[in-house]
């Protein structure tokens, strides 16, 4: 049986790592989502405007104008910036312990996105794309901050 003075001894870091686990996972499920992301952006961004406006018609909200071909300036924003977001979530993830600066400019990166988001759908005329992406966004840092929270105290 074992004594007070044994359990009191304990280390309790089991909660930490059981955190950093879950922080790890996390970001590689992030990883695979941002890249496919980009891909979706790069090949895709008429259907994707589409299907998002397909959404805002039968909620009754406005739509956004898809630039025609050869008018894809906003490619060369997007694609890089869901490039960038996915190798802040790899590289925060490598290595014996998640590196903390990676998983802030994430949260940076998407918080900035997803207010610029709210800002343009409430200025430019209640687009549901704008809206659907402050949605998505400012879950992703959400969940983020919750699972980064957790393990804060064994991140490097």
């Amino acid at each position: 049986m074992a004594r007070l003075a044994d359990v009191k001894d304990m280390s309790c870091d089991y909660g930490v790592a059981i955190a950093t686990r879950r922080l790890r996972l996390l970001l590689r499920i992030w990883t695979v989502v941002f890249v496919l992301g980009a891909i979706d952006f790069f090949v895709f961004p008429y259907l994707t405007v589409h299907i998002l406006n397909g959404n805002a018609r039968s909620l009754g909200m406005h739509e956004v104008v898809a630039l025609n071909a050869g008018q894809d300036f906003w490619l060369t924003l997007a694609v890089p910036y869901m490039i960038l977001v996915a190798a802040f979530s790899w590289v925060a993830q490598r290595g014996d312990k998640i590196s903390a600066v990676p998983v802030q400019f994430l949260m940076l990166a998407k918080v900035s996105s997803s207010l610029t988001s709210l800002a343009l759908f409430l200025l430019g005329g209640f687009a549901y794309p704008f809206l659907a992406n402050f949605v998505v966004d400012g879950a992703i840092v959400l969940i983020t901050y919750w699972f980064y929270r957790a393990a804060r105290s064994e991140l490097a």
